[in-house]
C-alpha cells in the first residue's frame, strides 16, 4: 500500500495488558526474587484464585481483580505489584506479539507510539528508555506526567502531536473501553484489546494499516 492510499499514518499503544506479557506465569520467577509466595494464577489455576472466579462470574472487573490480587498478597495498589515485576525480573516484561505488532509498522512506514496512564509512575522514567523496542518509538507519552489521564481528551491530542499526525490519522489500541470511547472521542480509531486473547485486536490493527503478517489472513 502506498503512503498515498493510507487512511492512517501511525499506531499508538496502551501498555498494561496491551504491550505488557501476562504475569501469571511470571509469578513463580516473582517469589524467588521477592521470597515470599504470591497467591493466584488466575487462568492458569483457576480452582485456587477465588478472585479469578468471581471475575468469570461477572462478580467483579478486571481492575478490581488485579486491586484484590495485589492486597491479598501484601500489595498496597496493583501498581506495587506490577513494580515489583518491572524490577525484578524486566526480561518478562513485553508480549512478544505487540512488539512484532510494533516492528512491523515502523517497517510498513507508519509512526508508532505509546499512550499510557500510568508507566512512569510504576517503573519510573528510565525503565523504559532501557527496553529497545521503546528507543525506536516516534512518541511516548504518559498522561499523568502532565496532570490528566486517558480518557480525558488532552493525552490523546498530545499524542497525536508528539506523533505528528492528525487524530483521525491513528489507530489506537487500549484494553480499557472507556479509554477506547475517549480516542474516539477525538476522531482516533480503537481498537478494543482482550488481555486474555490479544491476536483479534492485533490482526484487527494489521488490517487496518494493511500490513502483512504471520497471525492475518
Amino acid at each position: 500500500m502506498s503512503t498515498s492510499d493510507r487512511s492512517y499514518d501511525a499506531l499508538l499503544f496502551d501498555i498494561g495488558d496491551v504491550i505488557t506479557a501476562p504475569i501469571w506465569d511470571q509469578l513463580d520467577e516473582l517469589e524467588t526474587h521477592i521470597g515470599r509466595s504470591i497467591t493466584g494464577r488466575g487462568p492458569l489455576d483457576p480452582n485456587g484464585d477465588a478472585t479469578w472466579r468471581r471475575y468469570e462470574r461477572g462478580e467483579i472487573g478486571w481492575n478490581e481483580y488485579w486491586e484484590l490480587f495485589a492486597a491479598r498478597n501484601g500489595y498496597a495498589d496493583w501498581r506495587d505489584l506490577f513494580r515489583d515485576l518491572a524490577v525484578h525480573i524486566p526480561h518478562r516484561f513485553g508480549d512478544q506479539a505487540a512488539y512484532d505488532l510494533m516492528a512491523a509498522a515502523r517497517e510498513a512506514g507508519y509512526k508508532v507510539g505509546v499512550l499510557t496512564n500510568d508507566g512512569v509512575g510504576i517503573a519510573g522514567p528510565d525503565y523504559f528508555s532501557s527496553i529497545a523496542e521503546f528507543q525506536a518509538l516516534d512518541a511516548f507519552v504518559d498522561a499523568r506526567q502532565f496532570g490528566k489521564a486517558k480518557p480525558d481528551p488532552e493525552p490523546y491530542l498530545r499524542a497525536a502531536e508528539r506523533l505528528g499526525v492528525e487524530p483521525s490519522q491513528v489507530v489506537f489500541l487500549d484494553d480499557a473501553e472507556y479509554c477506547i470511547a475517549g480516542c474516539e472521542a477525538v476522531g482516533m480509531t480503537g481498537v478494543l484489546v482482550d488481555p486474555l486473547d490479544k491476536l483479534p485486536a492485533f490482526d484487527t490493527a494489521r488490517r487496518l494499516l494493511g500490513i502483512a503478517g504471520a497471525d492475518t489472513t
